[in-house]
């Protein structure tokens, strides 16, 4: 017993002594390579490293305007799917600050915090978070920042109080350390140029020259919106009305208010530009131009368009009371789809042209609820005597819900309040159950109005 007891204290101890050699050769390895990357850095890329104490992984150092330090870390890893125990990880930890990198603003890879800055690019966005005053962000972050950006978060770096950050697991490689620094020295002098100009002209830019049209229009939109007061704002809107986004040449007639108009025409004609966008257009367009000129254009768009651009053209020209446009309107209630139809009605009855009284009451008709409330309100404002009898009777129907009753003893109401002399004599008001409130129209009889409730 004695005799196991010897021999295995004389293997743990040859372990121990092992263990011991192989950690002191590992530390010497680490050392060395730490050694040997910051003498190529220092040749490389002139960083002036201070002295440090050789068994210390870490080191500082000064590179122009820049302060720069290198650490070797050990980190506790949580377990990967399929792992049962956690695992020491060394990394490559690598900084640099100073100059005149942005220190209100940071980024790092998504974490889908749903407050960050979007850029616009979809591929930019989906993968980077990035924070700080949006017309500065926007300003920085042209095409070839972003792929650099996103080439530093794909390896686990980020920019954090005003520092560029590489930090990601070491392979002790020969060049790690000298091109992780030259990597961040590269990002950072792109953060802190000058050459693009101040805040107005890099925002101009972008919003002119990007490849992707999301930046454009965000770009854009900052310099309207945060410097619209400056003559960058109005170029670059004036360049951006023949941009091949509809939403950026949007937005650049919107800014504008003179020489937009044929890019509003052109982008409510166009069946290739989307239905918002167009529709906006139209609604621009019917507020600027005169309506003389205007209204002949939006009938041409009835014919033309179709969804929210031709709904938002009936509107403008029930607005603008334009009376060429009555035919091509009674046409769509009574040939289009429920929703188009209800949006005819209405402009019908801004018309106030007493000739589509009968398409009204036939649309009042019908199953669709949207447009027998449209039909209704319209023939408050169109209706005359005669459209009140057809209406009573819908209400003796019993076939119709609350709100349609409603709108229907609305429209009977606004006709009564229009007219006048006999006319007016011959509405009376039921006032016993069941229907208690409700209009009713007497029929001529010997002498004047011969009013009474039904069944008295």
């Amino acid at each position: 017993m004695e005799l196991f007891i010897i021999v295995a204290a004389n293997a743990v101890a040859v372990a121990f002594f092992v263990v011991r050699r192989l950690v002191g050769r590992m530390s010497r390895a680490q050392r060395d390579w730490l050694e040997a990357g910051l003498k190529m850095a220092s040749e490389e890329l002139e960083v002036h490293f201070a002295p440090h104490p050789p068994w210390s992984m870490r080191a500082a150092g000064k590179c122009g305007p820049y302060a720069v330090s290198i650490e070797l870390r050990v980190e506790l890893m949580r377990p990967q799917e399929g792992q049962e125990i956690a695992e020491n990880v060394e990394f490559l930890s690598a900084s640099v600050a100073g100059g005149l990198i942005p220190k209100g603003m940071s980024f790092t890879a998504e974490r889908d915090s749903g407050d960050d800055v979007l850029i616009g690019d979809p591929t930019f966005d989906d993968t980077v978070e990035v924070h700080g005053e949006p017309s500065v962000v926007l300003a920085r972050l042209d095409e070839g920042v972003r792929k650099k950006v996103r080439r530093l978060v794909s390896d686990g770096g980020r920019l954090e109080d005003g520092a560029l950050v590489w930090h990601a697991p070491t392979r002790y490689f020969r060049r790690e350390i000298p091109d992780a620094l030259r990597t961040l020295f590269d990002l950072a002098r792109d953060l802190s140029s000058t050459d693009g100009g101040g805040l107005y002209q890099r925002l101009a830019k972008n919003a002119c020259r990007d490849p992707a049209s999301g930046v454009r229009l965000w770009n854009l939109l900052a310099l309207q919106e945060r410097f619209g007061h400056s003559p960058e704002a109005h170029e670059a809107s004036r360049e951006d009305l023949d941009d091949p986004s509809p939403w950026v040449r949007l937005s650049a007639a919107r800014f504008l208010r003179e020489g937009e108009r044929p890019t509003l025409a052109g982008l409510a004609r166009d069946p290739a530009v989307p239905d918002q966008a167009a529709s906006e257009a139209i609604a621009l367009l019917a507020a600027r131009a005169p309506a003389d000129e205007v209204g002949p254009f939006l009938v041409t768009v009835l014919k033309t368009r179709s969804g929210e651009a031709r709904r938002q053209a009936m509107e403008e020209l029930g607005r603008l009371r334009h009376a060429p446009a009555f035919g091509p309107l009674v046409v769509l209630l009574e040939r289009s789809d429920p929703g188009t139809a209800a949006a005819a009605a209405q402009s019908l009855g801004l018309l106030g042209d007493a000739r589509a009284e009968p398409a009204l009451l036939k649309a009042v008709e019908s199953e669709a609820h949207e447009l027998r409330l449209a039909a209704a309100r319209a023939l408050a404002s169109v209706g005359t005597a005669s459209t009140v009898e057809p209406l009573l009777a819908l209400l003796d129907a019993g076939r119709l819900d609350g709100e349609s009753r409603q709108a229907l003893r609305d429209a009977i109401a606004a006709i009564q309040s229009r007219l006048a002399g006999a006319e007016a004599a011959q509405l009376s008001l039921v006032t016993g159950p069941p229907e208690g409130g409700r209009l009713t129209l007497a029929q001529p009889g010997p002498g004047p109005g011969d009013l009474s409730p039904p069944g008295a």
